[in-house]
């Protein structure tokens, strides 16, 4: 993959099981608050904490439905880099491309149980990280571990235009229009 120099990308990584509109709607929301040039959708081989998951290529299936944009696009990385970690991602990634500047994006779901990732600390002092709310986790989420521990790095969502210009560790909370879509409940759907 071919990629210019001097541009942000957004690492939008999951399980993606399924992906659906709630994922878009982060992403969506990734480029137009962060004003990035582009999102990577990171379909995660294996997913550490969920250890039973369809195959991989089932899931990218998942994204590949979706109405992707132009400025979005499936990326292989993690299996390019034969990472099973989000910090090994990270790494390769910066490793490979130095002259991009990257912005991780999760739900707030995600930066709830961010602590339970191996080497979350360090994914924190190498990266920018943009939190998309989610419904039932934006209270927890600027409560939890992660957001305590690294209160100082916030920056106000009115801000968060200039995230990707920021030395990690920085973060920002977006709390845009809500979207309910849910995989677990996806799934729940489709075994009735």
């Amino acid at each position: 993959m071919h990629t210019p120099h001097n541009i942000s990308i957004g690492l939008f990584g999951g399980s993606f099981n399924p992906a659906h509109h709630g994922h878009l709607h982060v992403a969506n929301a990734g480029l137009s608050a962060l004003g990035l040039h582009k999102i990577w959708w990171l379909v995660s081989p294996q997913n550490p904490l969920k250890p039973t998951q369809p195959s991989y290529s089932s899931r990218v299936n998942t994204v590949r439905a979706l109405p992707l944009p132009p400025n979005m696009e499936i990326s292989s990385a993690e299996l390019d880099l034969g990472s099973h970690y989000t910090i090994d991602l990270i790494r390769g990634l910066q490793t490979r491309h130095p002259q991009i500047r990257f912005v991780f994006l999760m739900g707030a779901d995600n930066f709830l149980q961010l602590p339970q990732w191996k080497d979350w600390q360090e994914i924190l002092a190498r990266i920018p990280i943009a939190v998309i709310a989610r419904p039932g986790a934006p209270i927890k989420a600027r409560l939890g571990q992660a957001a305590r521990q690294y209160s100082q790095y916030r920056i106000a969502e009115n801000q968060a235009h200039i995230l990707q210009f920021l030395p990690a560790p920085c973060w920002t909370y977006l709390t845009l229009p809500l979207n309910s879509a849910s995989s677990s409940a996806l799934r729940k759907a489709a075994q009735c």
